[in-house]
């Protein structure tokens, strides 16, 4: 329905048609100008209808049909009067009603079918049910006269306003009254929306389908673009209804997303409403710190990494896993795995990893990464990597040696080593060798010791000679070791040299004669006594 209200249009067509007249007649007063030609005119007559005039709550498009009934006024055989081109539509809304849409461009409106312009609206929640006026401006060109056989034209330019009546009907309306979420960013957990009937009718068999519109969250299956949708019954005006759905989240931020109610009205007819916007805050990312990693990493040995982890919060964990891993191909850090206890926020839990360094390897900074397993929800979850700089140090030697340095010329002692495991891993079945030159030489040249833990000595013994006659110096003995691992494999040590100070032979080793001496001096004593008698 519309009233048309007079325009500029009006006026232009009657200054087209004096314009018209006055050209007939100066045309008569000059013989010969408009003879044998034809002159045609006319205009278009467009009038706006609304094939469903009722709007809900919400944003709906309303279908303005743009109906064109023209005619001629003189002349016949060409259209061009008639048809209005370079047509287009605004509108603005009547008390609640905002129009969304600014201008619509049709095209041509000919006389042979309605053309349709739709507009976007929307009614806002409180708006009282009732009939609400909505302001259709249309604005075209058309081709007023026509003039035959030359081809001469009269353009013209029109303005219309029209008056179209919306009902805003009374039915159910739907508010999201309340959101709750215990998914946490990085996992997922349960969504709960709560949706009320503010209308002034009951919605039955009512559906209410929930989707994100955001980015980095999804309400049902991960990256399911349906809505998900949940099953609320009637609800009465006034009436309040929390559905549940699942909800996952991987951006740290507050997703939006939008309801949509499916529902029967009082005549049995499907209708819906929405969608209905609402926002979710999800709860913070789970955070972890990682300090005061140290290693006692050395190439070609075994040892361990330490450090410290925190939940920094804001939720407790407690099946969290710490994952270590390290760029370098030559540190071996096994599984890399370590179960964590029950961390409550704030709470902290010192790590252990057992690695081995190759024997390839370059002493150097190392830089191992850290990243904590968790769950949350019903989903497995990062954290954010963190790394860590390590030293690898040189080479040192399985074993540290300290021997007893000192033996006589022309004796034979036992020698007493000192042995500690310098590894960071428990020696088993340890068999020590003895290597000695001449003027030293060994007498049994093994020890064995049963086992040794990391820092733990013991005292191997050998029996080792100096030869007579040796000049007193400082000789080398030479030891190397067989082992087992903390692996069960075997393994052989580099070797060790220690110095032995040989000492000069005394007489007997004990300060007194030999008995040929004395001998000696017996008898010259006794010769002396003869001489003297």
């Amino acid at each position: 329905m519309y009233r048309r209200q007079p325009t500029v249009a009006d006026e232009g067509a009657v200054r087209a048609l004096a314009a018209l007249v006055g050209c007939l007649l100066v045309a008569a007063a000059v013989p010969g100008i408009v003879a044998g030609q034809d002159v045609v005119t006319g205009s278009p007559d467009i009038s706006v209808h609304v094939a469903d005039d009722e709007v809900g709550v919400g944003q709906s498009t309303v279908e303005l049909q743009l109906v064109n009934r023209g005619g001629l006024q003189a002349g016949s055989g060409d259209d061009r009067p008639t048809t209005a081109t370079g047509v287009t539509v605004s509108a603005s809304g009547d008390g609640p009603i905002t129009v969304e849409t600014d201008t619509v461009a049709t095209g041509a409106v000919t006389t042979q079918a309605p053309v349709t312009a739709p507009i976007r609206v929307t009614v806002p929640s409180d708006a009282e049910p009732g009939t609400y006026g909505l302001d259709v401006t249309v604005e075209y060109a058309y081709t007023g006269t026509v003039i035959r056989p030359n081809g001469g034209t009269i353009e013209e330019q029109a303005t219309e306003r029209f008056d179209v009546t919306l009902r805003v009907p009374d039915e159910p309306r739907f508010a999201v009254e309340d959101v709750e979420t215990d998914a946490q960013v990085g996992g997922d957990g349960s969504l709960l929306v709560t949706v009320r009937n503010e209308g002034t009718e009951p919605a039955t068999d009512a559906r209410i389908d929930v989707r994100s519109t955001s980015a980095g969250a999804a309400v049902g299956s991960a990256g399911a673009e349906a809505p998900t949708r949940a099953f609320a019954g009637t609800l009465d005006p006034g009436e309040s209804t929390t559905l549940e759905y699942d909800a996952s989240v991987s951006a740290p931020e507050r997703f939006s997303a939008e309801a949509t109610v499916t529902y029967e009205d009082g005549d049995g007819l499907t209708r819906q409403a929405g969608p209905i916007p609402f926002g979710v805050a999800p709860i913070e990312e789970q955070s972890f710190a990682v300090d005061n990693v140290e290693t006692t990493l050395s190439v070609g040995a075994r040892g361990r990494v330490t450090g410290v982890v925190t939940n920094e919060g804001p939720t407790a964990v407690d099946d969290a896993v710490l994952v270590a891993t390290t760029g370098s191909e030559r540190i071996d850090l096994g599984e890399g795995e370590y179960a964590l206890p029950e961390l409550e926020p704030g709470e902290s839990a010192a790590f252990e990893y057992e690695a081995e360094v190759s024997g390839q390897a370059d002493p150097g900074p190392r830089q191992f990464g850290f990243v904590v397993e968790y769950t949350s929800g019903g989903s497995d979850a990062r954290s954010d990597r963190q790394t860590a700089r390590v030293e690898v140090t040189p080479r040192r030697p399985d074993f540290e040696v300290d021997a007893a340095t000192g033996i006589e010329a022309g004796s034979s002692e036992t020698l007493t080593v000192e042995v500690t495991n310098n590894r960071e891993e428990t020696l088993t079945d340890i068999t020590a060798n003895l290597y000695a030159d001449s003027p030293l030489s060994t007498g049994t040249d093994e020890s064995f010791v049963d086992e040794l833990e990391p820092g733990e000595s013991a005292t191997v013994r050998f029996e080792l000679s100096a030869a007579g006659g040796t000049t007193a110096n400082t000789y080398p003995i030479e030891m190397d070791f067989q082992y087992t691992d903390a692996r069960g494999d075997e393994q052989i040590s580099e070797v060790y040299q220690e110095p032995i100070e040989v000492t000069e032979s005394t007489s007997d080793g004990d300060g007194s004669l030999s008995p040929l001496l004395v001998l000696a001096a017996a008898g010259l004593a006794l010769l002396i006594a003869r001489r003297r008698r």
